[in-house]
């Protein structure tokens, strides 16, 4: 039968108790309807949040969460082979730049060493106003230490100053360069040719209170009693050592120029320099090269013996490093032949005809011209990279490869830089 129903408010329904076995099995009807409950009577009643919770579904079993093996391989699979990609990306690039960076220096370091060689030869037999090479006067200077003079290279005493020589140069061999030049080590020389240049420096020294004394300049420069200068005027000049100027002027041996007034000649330091090739840069201990150089691995270097003071202040010749990975140099020398006579009744016009490697004595006059031709080294060896498919010209004839070194020579790249530079003095002098 029916059963009475009631409605009850949900605030007016006492706390609800707990339902017996039966009445949780029994069948309820109760529903939730705006806020009041339906009660059957004649059962126990709950709650419209026991009905709520009673008919919640339960949770089903719990799925599988995160990634399964396969994934996983899969992933790091993909991971390792973007990371090998970048990782040979940036180890391209990083030997690209290696190389590049390799022929930027080789590009300098051949124009600096260009530079230096090129300078000197422009500049040989300048010696001031003086318009020829043969009336410098050389006496009274010191003795050097250590010259490179000798019976092979003449003269023996003096070699340094010997102005009438403004260039010369000789083809030598280790076993026989330091009979020739005393001042060279052997060990210190890489066979092969060598380039002596004398001149004066460009620049005048100023007269500091334009009384028309030198002594005062001379006084004024740093290490002035050591230093060999020279001072000339059209038909001679003269060669002094800096702290002897005084007594040379007051015995009226130095140049002057003027009518009127006595006025000092101009004064200009005095170089002499001897090129050549160093087969390291940086000696492991003291000054001499050896195997162990440059961190065991020998940089060839074009070096130059020039005039300095040893450590208790004697003049001697001083061995200079100057530019690192120049691995051969040659010179090839411009002689002016023709015509018998030339434009100022002179032999020759200042222009060469021909270049050769070994002038003869009688040729050495008549050089107005020089090639060099260099070939520069990169600083480090590159990784499967093989230089012994390629042969060198040396610009007479002459060829180098670099199986001419012991390994790994052939793991650098190579450069040939070449330019001819022309004595100013020399040639105008024959041409004008």
């Amino acid at each position: 039968m029916l059963a009475e129903l009631y409605v009850t408010s949900l605030c007016s329904i006492p706390h609800p108790q707990p339902l017996s076995r039966e009445a949780r099995g029994a069948s309820s009807k109760t529903a939730l309807l705006r806020g009041f409950v339906i009660v059957n009577k004649s059962e126990p009643y709950m709650t419209a949040f026991d009905t709520m919770r009673a008919s919640r579904p339960r949770p089903g079993p719990m799925r599988q969460a995160g990634l399964s093996l396969v994934e996983l391989m899969i992933g790091l699979t993909i991971g390792l082979l973007l990371t090998v990609g970048l990782v040979t990306m940036i180890a391209g690039t990083s030997r690209t730049f290696q190389i590049q960076d390799d022929f930027s220096r080789m590009q300098e370091n051949g124009s600096l060493a260009l530079n230096y060689v090129g300078d000197d030869i422009r500049m040989a037999g300048f010696y001031g106003l003086a318009t020829t090479t043969d009336n410098i006067d050389a006496t009274g200077l010191p003795a050097l230490a250590t010259d490179c003079g000798s019976a092979a290279n003449p003269p023996a005493a003096n070699w340094a100053y010997a102005t009438d020589r403004p260039l010369t140069g000789a083809d030598l061999t280790v076993a026989n360069v330091n009979a020739a030049f005393p001042c060279i080590n052997a060990s210190n020389f890489q066979a092969g040719q060598v380039l002596v240049v004398r001149r004066a420096s460009g620049f005048a020294l100023p007269d500091p209170n334009t009384d028309g004394n030198l002594t005062d300049a001379v006084t004024g420069q740093p290490n002035y009693n050591k230093t060999i200068y020279i001072q000339s005027e059209p038909a001679r000049g003269l060669l002094f050592q800096g702290e002897n100027f005084a007594t040379l002027r007051a015995d009226s041996r130095t140049a002057q120029m003027g009518i009127v007034a006595t006025v000092d000649a101009p004064i200009f330091e005095y170089y002499m320099r001897v090129y050549y090739i160093r087969p390291c840069s940086r000696p492991s201990a003291g000054t001499t090269c050896s195997a162990a150089a440059d961190d065991n691995r020998p940089i060839p270097t074009l070096a130059r013996q020039e005039l300095g003071f040893t450590a208790l202040g004697a003049n001697t010749m001083v061995e200079t490093p100057l530019v690192e990975g120049v691995e051969r140099i040659a010179f090839l020398y411009g002689i002016d032949a023709d015509p018998a006579v030339g434009p100022a009744g002179r032999f020759g016009d200042g222009v060469p005809e021909r270049y050769i490697r070994n002038p003869t004595a009688a040729d050495w006059a008549n050089v107005v011209a020089v090639r060099v031709v260099l070939i520069m080294r990169s600083p480090n060896p590159t990784a499967g990279y093989d230089d012994a498919g390629k042969t060198y010209d040396m610009g007479d004839g002459t060829t180098f490869t670099c199986t001419d070194f012991a390994a790994p020579a052939c793991s650098y790249k190579r450069k040939v830089f070449t330019q001819t530079f022309l004595m100013r003095n020399i040639s105008l002098r024959r041409g004008t």
